[in-house]
């Protein structure tokens, strides 16, 4: 009797347990986007979920931002599996069009094409239909286009690009105090990037592009399952060029990107495929 009374004690509380666990999933299923990741530590502290953590390893995303189609080709050629992520900006795009996000795609790379979208609603709306046929997983907007823009855009690319991540571009980093102050806007670049980033996730956005200055700002204050995508990532002893707020790789993953967009440190390095290969070995440690 004694036994059997364990037995019956022992699966009413593993029960009872499993009960408490998937209520617990359930309310974070339902705040997760309405409170910050401070807010919802319990949950870590209680083992259940590992909630909004920072990517264990971010994603590179080379940059293919080369002054001719062929030089793009021998990079992939060159770089070969080590990367599955590329991005397409303006430049290669309007010199090659879709038939070069094609091109990519059929060698089983995924695209980022950072067209940095930024008009008048309908105009914006109408391009992501035209670029609705084309196999890329993620699309920039300007988040200065505004709210009513985004939202129409989110709106669209539900039915148009279901698997397409939209982003918001906060301020570009090659932007500073000084450069804002002379498109009349007196707010400091922190204020500024939170301002964008939160009005750009209201509307629905699923992604922010960001320096990785602006990382640990955004990871509090936005919803946790936004991915951060940023540029500005230099390694150490690599040119700033026109960047002015950036981040060594393993810096940028330390304060919580999910993507590494690199371009001229791997492009002009001596050896392309070397310089990737180090900055993966950079990001891979604990």
């Amino acid at each position: 009797m004694q036994v059997y009374l364990c037995r019956r004690w022992n699966r009413n509380f593993s029960d009872g347990l499993l009960v408490f666990h998937l209520s617990i999933l359930f309310i974070e299923s339902i705040f997760l986007d309405l409170y910050d990741a401070k807010e919802l530590n319990w949950l870590k502290a209680l083992g259940i979920h590992n909630i909004n953590m920072p990517s264990l390893k971010p994603i590179v995303i080379l940059a293919l931002d080369l002054d001719c189609r062929s030089e793009i080709r021998t990079h992939l050629k060159n770089i070969g599996d080590r990367l599955s992520w590329v991005k397409i900006g303006l430049q290669s795009y309007l010199r090659d069009g879709p038939d070069l996000v094609n091109e990519i795609a059929d060698l089983g790379k995924k695209i980022f094409l950072d067209l940095k979208l930024h008009d008048i609603p309908n105009t914006m709306i109408k391009s992501l239909r035209s670029l609705s046929s084309l196999p890329i997983g993620m699309l920039t907007l300007h988040s200065s286009a505004g709210p009513e823009a985004l939202s129409r855009c989110v709106e669209e690319a539900k039915n148009s690009m279901p698997d397409v991540t939209l982003l918001g571009v906060t301020v570009l980093t090659s932007m500073d105090k000084d450069n804002l102050m002379t498109i009349g806007i007196h707010s400091n670049i922190e204020e500024q990037v939170i301002r964008l980033a939160k009005m750009s996730t209201d509307c629905g956005i699923q992604g922010i592009v960001c320096s990785p200055q602006e990382l640990r700002l955004l990871r509090s204050r936005i919803p946790t399952r936004t991915k951060l995508v940023t540029p500005g990532i230099r390694p150490i002893g690599s040119a700033l060029e026109d960047q002015k707020r950036i981040m060594t790789p393993a810096e940028a993953k330390e304060a919580g990107a999910d993507y590494l967009v690199i371009g001229r440190p791997i492009l002009t390095a001596v050896d392309p495929a070397q310089a990737l290969d180090e900055i993966i070995r950079q990001i891979s440690y604990d």
